[in-house]
């Protein structure tokens, strides 16, 4: 395929995605620090000076009491610090605040009303459903087809751009924008194939559970102690730090309880490491490793941390929100790099037939 017909190619590709890739890039900017930001928000709700007590089970019962049959998680249950419950059915969702020690409710809200809620629905679906899951998958590939597109095309002056030795032309707006858009576009090229790549993947399996038809969560009522079997846990896999528990959607199923392993590489997400507890007897039942799970599951645990920039910290995630951004500024730049190229032809043509 000839150079200017895949330039075509890519100019299409990053025209179509791009008034869609402003909106994933700066939504997706702002996630990365979607923890802090919930925290600032829920700051109101931490609790101070408690004794380092953990009364689990009496949270647990206070919460099915209050919201029975709902699809319960306990996302954080840390000595001393308040207990958080995030509540889920087909249409609503609901974050509870329990004192640790008492078990009083300290605040239950509609997760749908947050601020990032509401970001990360318009970052998978832009509000649109089963059809904005899908269509964001189509862009997702699109812009895949645009950054590979573009190394094709610029595969020449890829080293001479990261060696600075591409001049910027101030005096010809549209080869400095075209300049600019290909210093953006190779200084971000390995972060945006990251992103796209492990945003295809992700938005597949949102996309697949839309199109499913999803059940009313049935959770039955827990009648045992959650403390025990964690101490028990604890006892046979000491090296072991759960962070998250889901109690089971229908009678008979088992608790799971995730976490991470002290020897877990940084980069493996602690949903994959899974503790089944029987939800009638507290009794272990088994223990999934993702260190020893096949190559496939790895790889699939290696994603939503990849994407949102989960294994580092602060430099990290700013990192990431400065890459999120190239997107937006590669479909604007490209955008006016078009324009000005289909202008030109325009004038050009125009000359020809006033000389003919």
């Amino acid at each position: 395929m000839k150079n200017r017909k895949l330039l075509k190619y890519h100019s299409y590709f990053g025209l179509i995605s791009g008034v869609f890739l402003l909106i994933l890039g700066i939504s997706g900017a702002i996630l990365v620090f979607n923890e802090n930001i919930d925290e600032s928000l829920f700051k109101e709700y931490n609790t101070i000076n408690t004794a380092h007590v953990l009364n689990l089970d009496e949270a647990v019962r206070i919460v099915q009491q209050r919201h029975p049959k709902w699809d319960t998680r306990i996302v954080h249950f840390k000595e001393g610090e308040t207990i958080r419950f995030n509540l889920r059915r087909l249409h609503a969702r609901r974050d509870l605040f329990i004192h640790p020690e008492t078990g009083a409710v300290i605040a239950d809200i509609d997760a749908n009303s947050q601020f990032t809620k509401w970001l990360i629905v318009l970052h998978y679906s832009l509000h649109g459903g089963s059809f904005g899951r899908v269509f964001l998958l189509i862009i997702g590939v699109l812009f895949l087809m645009s950054l590979l597109s573009g190394i094709v095309v610029y595969r020449k002056v890829i080293g001479k751009t990261l060696l600075f030795r591409v001049k910027l032309k101030r005096k010809n707006r549209r080869a400095f924008y075209s300049v600019l858009h290909r210093y953006i576009g190779v200084w971000g090229l390995f972060f945006n194939l990251v992103l796209v790549i492990t945003g295809i993947v992700l938005s597949y399996g949102v996309a697949k559970g839309g199109l499913q038809k999803a059940a009313e969560p049935n959770t039955p009522k827990i009648n045992i102690s959650i403390e025990k079997s964690l101490n028990q846990l604890a006892k046979k896999y000491p090296d072991f730090e759960p962070t998250y528990i889901r109690l089971p959607k229908k009678p008979g199923a088992a608790i799971t309880v995730n976490g991470i392993f002290k020897d877990d590489a940084f980069y493996l997400s602690e949903f994959y490491n899974k503790a089944q507890i029987d939800s009638h007897t507290g009794r272990f039942i088994s223990m999934e490793k993702v260190r020893e799970a096949p190559l496939l599951t790895k790889l699939n645990s290696v994603v939503s941390p990849l994407h949102y920039g989960q294994y580092g910290g602060l430099w990290v995630k700013l990192l990431y929100c400065i890459v999120g951004l190239s997107g937006p500024f590669l479909s604007v730049s490209g955008f006016i790099v078009w324009k000005k190229r289909k202008k030109s032809k325009r004038s050009f043509s125009k000359l020809t037939k006033t000389a003919s």
